[in-house]
């Protein structure tokens, strides 16, 4: 009578019977099980951050944690060792860097052939007159016009008609003649009109040289009508070295014949050309010829 009952019961009620233990057994499900779970322990990540010592000091670690003090030093020591190795490494990089730099940068001295003109040729030296030295005579002949000055005689000109200072010598010589320079000198003047280099009421004595020899000494080259070698001027030349050509004299001179006008200066003054002439002396008495040659008046 039971059993058909209950079968009635389950036949009427089976469907919602089901239902309910579906849902008793889901809730079982969500809520039993999980908690059960949560008992297992988790094995720790070994790369997962440590919140607890994450950013701690090393005193502040906890008190279970320990800390060999020997294997830290060791691991101290080898990195101060690879540091000096690394930096001894880069030491000696550098060094190789230096050497092959400078060994590029050094500069090879240059290499010249040599030549008959750079083996023989001598070093120029500077022109120097030195005190009791002597000019040689710029051509050979006698001289025609006198040295005066404003201390001295005075020199009478056929031509002008007048006495005057001559402040130089005239040396006669054919026309055409070479001109050679009376010492080693720098030819620092070349001037077609001698006026505008020669004292105020100086005479005419055309093209016009000049060569400084050191030592405040400097000789003046009248060359009256003569040429002269324009393209010696700035060059150094030695004595006895050719500057030019005798021309037909101009002026107060031109009563004398052809000559050389030589005038010389120490220290911006002028003076005797006689007084450093060699042989002056000598030559004075046998090369002048009997002039007109007066005395100074006041």
């Amino acid at each position: 009578m039971k059993i058909k009952k209950l079968g009635q019961f389950l036949k009427k009620y089976g469907f919602y019977v089901a239902v309910s233990v579906i849902s008793v057994g889901a809730l079982v499900a969500i809520f039993v099980l999980p908690s059960q779970e949560g008992n297992v322990k988790n094995e720790a990540n070994p790369y997962a951050k440590n919140e607890k010592t994450d950013g701690m000091l090393q005193g502040d670690l906890p008190n279970n944690v320990i800390i060999d003090e020997e294997d830290e030093l060791d691991q101290t020591d080898k990195v101060t060792q690879n540091e000096a190795t690394v930096q001894e490494d880069e030491t000696k990089a550098s060094e190789e860097v230096t050497n092959n730099t400078t060994a590029k940068d050094e500069v090879k001295p240059e290499v010249k052939t040599e030549t008959f003109e750079s083996t023989t040729a001598s070093v120029t030296e500077e022109p120097f007159f030195a005190d009791g030295d002597n000019f040689s005579w710029p051509v050979e002949g006698k001289i025609v016009v006198p040295y005066t000055d404003e201390a001295t005689k005075y020199w009478f000109s056929e031509s002008l008609n007048q006495t005057m200072r001559t402040f130089g010598i005239c040396i006669a010589a054919n026309e055409n003649t070479e001109v050679k320079a009376i010492a080693k000198g720098t030819i620092v003047k070349i001037v077609d009109d001698s006026s505008s280099i020669l004292e105020p009421g100086m005479p005419y004595v055309g093209k016009t040289m000049v060569i400084d020899h050191g030592n405040g000494y400097v000789s003046v080259y009248g060359f009256q009508g003569g040429t002269v070698n324009e393209d010696l001027l700035g060059q150094v030349v030695n004595e006895g070295d050719a500057l030019g050509t005798i021309g037909t004299p101009k002026g107060a001179f031109i009563n004398v014949g052809d000559n050389l006008y030589l005038q010389v200066k120490h220290n911006d003054k002028v003076v005797s050309p006689m007084d450093f002439l060699k042989d002056s002396e000598e030559t004075a008495s046998v090369k002048t010829d009997s002039v007109d040659v007066g005395f100074a008046t006041k």
